[in-house]
């Protein structure tokens, strides 16, 4: 459904998703925000000293694997001590009260650290993956990994 106006009438938006058989729920850095989830994009986007988006790229795994692994060590460490807030909470309950009403609901995300999964969302499409998958460069595996560090060369880095 799109709406024509940027100010849209609240009414008008619940008549049009009562009916509503299909519902793609599309979020971002700001959903897990509130759980303290670092953006790592515009102002303080930074590790260490590299904008975050330079060392999450394929190339920048090829020029610095080790540097790349320990970007991705702290955002892991980071992470585990996260919780899903309210906001991903009423996603998932969202998901489950449409369910039982034979209503579909997908949540689309750029996020990459699994809070959705965390509050219960089971129709996940994680379209920049995750920090707890690891994929294999030489055979293409994708692997759940949740061990903290993900490997013991990584013990102590930050």
């Amino acid at each position: 459904v799109h709406f024509s106006s940027p100010r849209v009438d609240l009414a008008d938006f619940r008549e049009v998703f009562a009916k509503a058989k299909h519902i793609a729920i599309i979020t971002g850095a700001g959903v897990s925000a509130e759980s303290g989830v670092p953006t790592f994009r515009g102002a303080g986007g930074f590790w260490r000293k590299w904008q975050a988006q330079e060392l999450a790229t394929p190339a920048a795994f090829a020029r610095n694997p080790s540097r790349v692994w320990e970007f991705y060590h702290y955002r892991r460490e980071v992470m585990l001590s996260k919780q899903p807030n309210p906001a991903h909470i009423a996603i998932a309950e969202c998901e489950r009260r449409l369910s039982k009403q034979g209503r579909s609901v997908v949540v689309i995300t750029q996020n990459i650290d699994e809070l959705h999964r965390k509050a219960g969302t089971k129709h996940l499409l994680e379209i920049h993956g995750s920090l707890f998958k690891t994929r294999c460069t030489n055979c293409g595996n994708v692997a759940a990994n949740y061990k903290s560090p993900i490997c013991p060369a990584l013990a102590g880095k930050g």
